[in-house]
């Protein structure tokens, strides 16, 4: 007698352009999720057909005909409160909500992907204090739902844990990995892909982030000014990319103060096509951040093979191992220190080069969705 197959639900509606990080955490793993299904096991990806992704057409994945596999159109916004209360099918072994706020009065097994402590440590990124509450409380309540709770790094989990208690318990760690398309790239192809928009770059440096706080920028532009003085002509341009909030001015601001116009330029929010080129042709990516959940983006520079410097705090040593070089990222004469130390040394940046492909190699969103498939089954068999 044939065994009844057994069937996951996966919440894709964060494949949105709201959630470009959460997003693109999304649709790796449930790109992998598909491909490593068992004959027994099927999957329903609900989706918002009104969501805008512009970096993760979820619509592809569609396209690749699965008999595995069905789509089922989910228009209710993740922030709705209908949400709340959006039902599960009774045939479903479990749903996997990949993010915090999620449907809580359902009865049906779930599993919760958190990433970090990040709105619990910076309370100022959300000035209004209901919003802190609500955070706290649809936290909360997502760990209280669900069965087992996804984390990316141990020290996630830990913070988390202090935070939310029940993390402890039910949490699992199942690192990410960077997109297939972050991967090394020729000079001529990145000169190629780099030209049409800014120009004939010299030497650089790169920093590829937000300007939010926990990133750390203003600090790296301090040190940047002892790199200049210590290397005079001879230093390479830093060139910071990454989305830019009105909010926190403070990196512009300093580069003024401290003369660095010409040593120093924002390039703004680039595509995933132009971040490849940048760090595959760059001198040295530095990675300040005080807060990662993670740390995806020295693990996409590393992908690319750029020789990384990066800070010694929260997740970021799990994620760069011994293939960076680290340093006290509270510290300007330590983020300096480091910089010079590659910057000063081309045969230490070759073999950052090559270690850096060596550690991107040990994460791979192939890995994650076996160990992620691995919580389902142990969920859905002890919960029968």
């Amino acid at each position: 007698m044939a065994q009844t197959p057994r069937t996951y639900a996966f919440d894709a509606r964060v494949v949105h352009d709201h959630f470009p990080g959460i997003g693109r955490y999304a649709w790796n793993l449930l790109r992998e999720l598909i491909a490593h299904l068992e004959a027994d096991e099927r999957l329903v990806v609900l989706y918002d057909p009104n969501a805008r992704s512009s970096r993760h057409p979820l619509h592809a994945l569609a396209q690749q005909a699965s008999p595995r596999v069905a789509w089922r159109a989910t228009p209710t916004p993740i922030f709705s409160t209908r949400n709340l209360f959006l039902a599960a099918d009774p045939q479903w072994a479990l749903v996997h909500y990949p993010y915090y706020v999620r449907p809580l009065a359902l009865k049906a097994r779930s599993i919760t992907t958190l990433y970090d402590a990040i709105p619990f440590r910076y309370p100022d990124y959300f000035p209004a204090r209901r919003t802190r509450l609500a955070i706290r409380l649809f936290h909360w309540l997502a760990v209280l739902r669900a069965q087992r709770v996804i984390v990316l790094s141990e020290h996630a989990r830990q913070e988390l844990a202090e935070l939310l208690p029940a993390v402890r318990s039910k949490s699992v760690v199942i690192p990410a990995a960077a997109d297939p398309h972050f991967q090394p790239m020729s000079a001529a192809e990145a000169h190629a892909t780099l030209a049409p928009r800014f120009g004939a770059l010299p030497p650089f440096c790169l920093y590829l982030a937000s300007n939010k706080p926990h990133k750390n920028l203003p600090r790296l532009v301090e040190a940047w000014r002892l790199v200049v003085n210590a290397l005079g002509a001879q230093a390479p341009l830093l060139v910071i990319a990454g989305h830019y909030d009105p909010r926190y001015p403070e990196a512009q601001q300093r580069v003024r103060a401290l003369g660095l116009e010409s040593q120093v330029r924002f390039i703004g929010t680039v595509s995933d096509v132009e971040a490849a080129a940048l760090y595959a042709s760059c001198e040295l990516f530095i990675y300040p951040s005080l807060h990662e959940g993670f740390g995806l983006t020295p693990l996409e520079a590393m992908a690319c093979g750029a020789p990384v410097a990066c800070a010694s705090a929260s997740s970021l040593p799990e994620v760069v191992g011994e293939a960076a070089l680290l340093f006290d990222p509270t510290d300007v004469d330590d983020i300096a220190r480091a910089c010079l130390v590659a910057l000063r040394d081309p045969s230490l940046r070759a073999r950052l080069r090559e270690a850096s492909l060596k550690q991107a190699a040990r994460f791979s969103w192939a890995r994650a969705a076996q160990q992620t498939l691995a919580v389902y089954r142990e969920v859905a068999e002890k919960h029968r």
